[in-house]
């Protein structure tokens, strides 16, 4: 199973020009929020963008993205960090 570090800081890059050599910052933020700002973009967008971590050698590539945004659209989100303190808190 993957895990992904929603938390963790990242850059989003669109490859820029004809060649797609060079990439051009389109955003940046926690990884949840980057995945968030692809989602807004349209499908021919999308193609283009590549998401690095800004401190883990961890990037994705177009394909990737693709996957990471299909993965969190299905996955659940899970208990909060108020919620598992709640439970924690009401444990014996």
């Amino acid at each position: 199973m993957t895990t992904y570090p929603l938390s963790e800081p990242a850059t989003i890059y669109a490859a820029g020009g004809s060649d797609n050599a060079t990439s051009v910052k389109v955003g940046q933020g926690k990884l949840e929020e980057c995945v968030d700002i692809v989602a807004s973009m349209s499908s021919d967008e999308q193609k283009l963008i590549s998401i690095h971590m800004d401190d883990i050698d961890l990037k994705f590539g177009p394909q990737e993205v693709d996957e990471l945004l299909t993965y969190l659209r299905e996955e659940s989100s899970g208990l909060s960090n108020k919620e598992i303190s709640e439970i924690k808190s009401s444990e014996p």
